[in-house]
């Protein structure tokens, strides 16, 4: 059956994400932050400057523990002078506020939460055509898409005369423009320059936050033993899949996918020997490393 508007194929949708108007339809958790507090208390916890966000802006972050390692990732959205909006991924709020629980003491605010949403991914249209479709639109964690919180993707669609692109279509872009997802690309352990996050996600001119100082030690003096990397694989291999060079393990293949320009590609946080243009073997399929983003074929 050929594919239809409808109901696009994977590979329609990818093309689509990079070329045209699409949108994938997914969903968040939602926990808010507020009270006169809120600001302060955020900005001694979280990786990114959110105390510098105005109302209306929104950034990445990270929650870490004291010694610096990922707990937590979420888009941080100022609502107001007193108000934050965090957005996490599905089945990832309750832990959030949990952790954030654990650190308020004193101080004037409310932690409330957490909520599912339904979260609309858009790439190819108006920002501002999209604000006007839902209730809050910010920054997607695929480069050049926007993220639409709206309890009506179907008709936002329809208003944006974009395609329905199916999820697949999304991961493949996701692994592609080498966007960890925490919880599944990261382990307990994985430290922020281990996940290629220290770009997006940390303000290395604010002041301190939890989990800096391992930050900090290692922006300064000489990096990580791991990094992310993407490999080019001969055939797919499970997620968890070991990844071997010259016969020792380096680390696990974790998001996999079939690209319709690569071919079958995959995440996995590798030791530093295992560098870019290194042939390792994964499972009992051949495959090459290369960096993140994925270079264009």
């Amino acid at each position: 059956m050929t594919p239809t508007r409808d109901a696009p194929s994977v590979a329609e949708g990818y093309r689509a994400l990079a070329d045209g108007r699409a949108g994938v339809a997914g969903s968040a958790d939602v926990v808010w932050v507020e009270g006169p507090d809120a600001s302060s208390f955020l900005q001694g916890l979280l990786t990114q400057d959110v105390a510098a966000l105005r109302p209306g802006g929104a950034d990445q972050a990270l929650l870490l523990d004291a010694k610096g390692r990922i707990r937590a990732s979420m888009r941080v959205h100022r609502d107001g002078p007193d108000g934050f909006t965090l957005l996490t991924p599905p089945g990832r709020g309750a832990a959030l506020l949990d952790a954030l629980t654990g650190y308020h003491f004193s101080e004037n605010l409310e932690l409330l939460g957490p909520e599912p949403v339904t979260l609309l991914t858009l790439a190819g249209v108006d920002r501002d055509a999209a604000a006007e479709l839902g209730d809050l639109v910010m920054d997607g964690q695929v480069p050049g898409t926007l993220d639409l919180l709206t309890e009506d993707p179907g008709g936002a669609l329809i208003a944006l005369d974009a395609m329905g692109a199916p999820a697949e279509s999304l991961e493949i872009r996701r692994i592609e423009a080498g966007v960890p997802e925490i919880g599944r690309d990261t382990a307990e352990t994985t430290l922020v320059q281990e996940a290629g996050l220290e770009g997006a996600t940390v303000s290395f001119d604010k002041g301190c936050y939890l989990g800096q100082e391992t930050v900090a030690r290692v922006a300064h003096r000489g990096g990580v033993r791991r990094l992310l990397r993407g490999l080019l694989l001969e055939r797919t291999v499970p997620p968890g899949t070991p990844v071997l060079y010259e016969g020792r393990e380096v680390g696990r293949a974790t998001s996999v996918a079939v690209s319709p320009q690569r071919g079958p590609v995959a995440l996995a946080i590798l030791r530093r020997e295992a560098e870019p243009g290194t042939s390792v073997r994964a499972g009992t399929t051949d495959a090459s490393v290369v960096e993140v983003p994925f270079p264009d074929a």
